[in-house]
C-alpha cells in the first residue's frame, strides 16, 4: 500500500449503493434508532396545525416516512428516493396508508413539481448531492414561505468511531476526514451548512447536536453481523472494495479487533453524533 492517505472511493448512490442499502436497511435503522425521535421532535415543530403536504428527501425503506405519517394523520407525504431499490422496500411498507405516495428520483428535480410543500424532512438523506447550493435552492422554490425544513445528518467524522476507527482499521492507517464530497459526512460542519441554508433561501436556522449509540449488531452474532454490516457500508465498505485480495483479509481482521472492543457481551454500539437541523423557506 501507498503511504499516502487513502481516498474513500464515491460510490453510484443510486445503483450500486442504493441495492446495499436496500438488503441492509434493518441494520442501518437499528444504527440509526436513537436519532429518528429527535428527527421526529424537529418535524413536529416544523409542521402547521392541520392538513399539511411534506416532502421527504432520501426517504430510504421508508422508516422515517411511516413515523411521520403515523404521527400526522392528516398529512399528504411525497417520499423521495434515488434508488428504486429503496422505494420499492418503502412503497411494500407503506401500501396500507393512502395519504403517502414514494417517488423514485433527484429530489431537488422531484420536489418543485409537488409544490407547494409545507414541511421538507429528511433523515441522513440530504448530504448526497453533487451540488447542494443549487439542490437546497430547489427545494426553497418548492416550499411555501415560513414552510419548515428538519433533517438529521452526521457530525464530525473523529466523533463517529463506527466509520472514522473503523475506516482506519480497514485501510492499515489513519484515514483523514472526509471533504464535502457527497457522502455521509458532507454536512459534518456547523458553519458550512449555516451559511449554505442562508445562501439558498433558509432563514432561521438551528442546529441541536445529538450524541446517540450505533447500534452495528446486537444478539447472540453480534461480532459476526457487525462486521458483515461494516465491511458492507459506509467508508470502510468502500475503503475493502479498493484493496487486493490479501490486503482485504488482513483489513477485515483489523475492523474485527476495532469491533471486540465495542462489544457489550450483548451489542456492539460505537459512540456516535448527528446534527439535527431545522430552518423556514425566507
Amino acid at each position: 500500500m501507498s503511504d499516502a492517505h487513502p481516498a474513500i472511493p464515491t460510490p453510484d448512490w443510486a445503483n450500486t449503493s442504493g441495492d446495499v442499502w436496500a438488503r441492509r436497511w434493518q441494520d442501518i435503522d437499528a444504527g440509526l434508532a436513537e436519532v429518528s425521535p429527535h428527527l421526529l421532535d424537529a418535524v413536529r415543530a416544523s409542521a402547521p396545525r392541520g392538513r399539511f403536504k411534506a416532502f421527504e428527501v432520501g426517504c430510504g425503506p421508508g422508516s422515517t416516512t411511516i413515523e411521520v405519517a403515523d404521527a400526522f394523520a392528516e398529512a399528504d407525504v411525497v417520499a423521495c428516493d434515488i434508488s428504486p431499490a429503496l422505494a420499492q422496500i418503502a412503497r411494500h411498507r407503506l401500501a396500507n396508508r393512502a395519504r403517502v405516495r414514494v417517488v423514485v428520483g433527484d429530489a431537488q428535480a422531484i420536489a418543485p413539481s409537488e409544490a407547494p410543500l409545507d414541511v421538507i424532512f429528511s433523515r441522513h438523506g440530504v448530504m448526497f448531492f453533487d451540488d447542494p447550493v443549487r439542490a437546497f435552492e430547489s427545494l426553497r422554490t418548492a416550499a411555501r414561505p415560513g414552510a419548515g425544513l428538519a433533517f438529521s445528518c452526521f457530525r464530525d467524522w473523529e466523533l463517529n468511531p463506527w466509520a472514522s476507527e473503523v475506516a482506519s482499521a480497514a485501510a492499515g492507517r489513519a484515514v483523514p476526514a472526509p471533504g464535502r464530497e457527497p457522502g455521509g459526512f458532507a454536512f459534518a460542519d456547523r458553519d458550512y451548512v449555516l451559511a449554505l441554508l442562508a445562501s439558498t433561501g433558509w432563514v432561521d436556522p438551528e442546529a441541536r447536536a445529538v450524541d446517540f449509540n450505533y447500534v452495528a449488531g446486537a444478539g447472540s452474532d453480534a461480532l459476526h453481523d457487525a462486521l458483515s454490516f461494516l465491511a458492507d457500508l459506509g467508508p470502510a465498505a468502500r475503503l475493502l472494495e479498493s484493496l487486493a485480495e490479501h490486503e482485504r483479509r488482513t483489513g477485515l481482521q483489523r475492523m474485527r479487533g476495532v469491533i471486540e472492543r465495542h462489544f457489550d457481551g450483548q451489542a456492539v454500539a460505537f459512540p456516535a453524533a448527528a446534527w439535527v437541523w431545522r430552518a423556514k423557506a425566507g
